[in-house]
């Protein structure tokens, strides 16, 4: 009598155990364990019917919603014809992944976003990283791909403290952010001409601590006169137009000496010295001093 008892309850175990397979194929991965339960089907599956995106995306909005704006990967035309189970498969288990993104084949230019340079040569979670996500769409309460933005200050410090335009690329590249060849100075408030070609950027951007960080200048400049960046020798004698008789050429080049007022030197010319020509006591350049208290 014993033996049918537990061959009676085997059986009912066991056929239980055939009911519970044929209505759920397997346990659910974490992220979906509060679906668990024969009272939950119908929350992912429509009665009937194979198809489970509709209901997919009845859950997860953020992925709905990007498709309809056409923004990310989900909404790329090889993903978005495709049923959500055919990349995210459910029903195999607590411990199943059910993003599994392969990053040594995957295509970053579906997401939007063509990965070139420097940025082609990254790890995924060099930039998608929590900290980088200021747009946070994602359910999930740990890492995520979604909210990422493609501005470049999104994963980069914006070394111009807000100085100049957000548009890096109208300046930088993605291969170096040194130096930046869509800059050109000639398209300037101030043109480089003569030796200012030649003088480093430092020399007139200059470099200082603000904060933690070192922070450069290159707008606001001041530039209307000559000694917003040098010094007047001359101690303003002759007023602050150094153009007047200097050229971007060099300090020492002189112009404009047939109109130059010596009395406003410390020798001014009387008498046969009117007439004598400059050369004759300025033998070598005409910026060197010349020796004059006695005659």
């Amino acid at each position: 009598m014993r033996r049918k008892v537990q061959a009676c309850l085997l059986f009912v175990f066991f056929m239980a155990a055939q009911v519970n397979a044929q209505i759920s194929p397997g346990e659910l991965s974490k992220p979906h364990e509060h679906l668990s339960g024969m009272s939950n089907c119908t929350k992912c599956h429509i009665l009937g019917e194979k198809e489970t995106t509709p209901k997919c995306l009845e859950c997860h909005k953020e992925i709905q919603n990007l498709q309809k704006q056409n923004k990310g990967y989900h909404a790329s035309q090889e993903v978005k014809p495709e049923a959500c189970a055919m990349c995210h498969g459910e029903h195999f288990g607590r411990g199943f992944k059910l993003i599994n993104i392969d990053e040594d084949s995957f295509d970053h230019s579906l997401a939007g976003y063509k990965l070139e340079g420097k940025h082609n040569q990254l790890k995924c979670k060099q930039c998608h990283k929590n900290d980088f996500i200021k747009s946070k769409i994602s359910q999930k309460k740990g890492f995520s791909y979604l909210g990422l933005g493609t501005e470049c200050l999104s994963c980069h410090a914006d070394y111009h403290q807000n100085t100049l335009p957000a548009n890096c690329l109208s300046c930088h590249t993605q291969n170096t952010f040194r130096p930046a060849p869509g800059f050109n100075h000639s398209q300037a408030k101030f043109p480089l001409k003569g030796k200012h070609a030649v003088v480093k950027c430092e020399k007139c951007h200059k470099k200082e601590e603000r904060g933690d960080t070192i922070f450069q200048q290159f707008a606001n400049v001041a530039f209307s006169s000559c000694t917003n960046c040098h010094a007047d020798i001359h101690k303003n004698k002759f007023g602050g137009n150094c153009t007047e008789c200097h050229t971007v050429e060099s300090f020492r080049q002189v112009k404009g000496l047939a109109g130059f007022n010596h009395d406003k030197t410390n020798y001014p010319l009387k008498g046969k010295h009117q007439v004598v020509k400059c050369k004759k006591c300025h033998v070598g350049n005409y910026t060197n001093p010349v020796k004059h208290a006695n005659c």
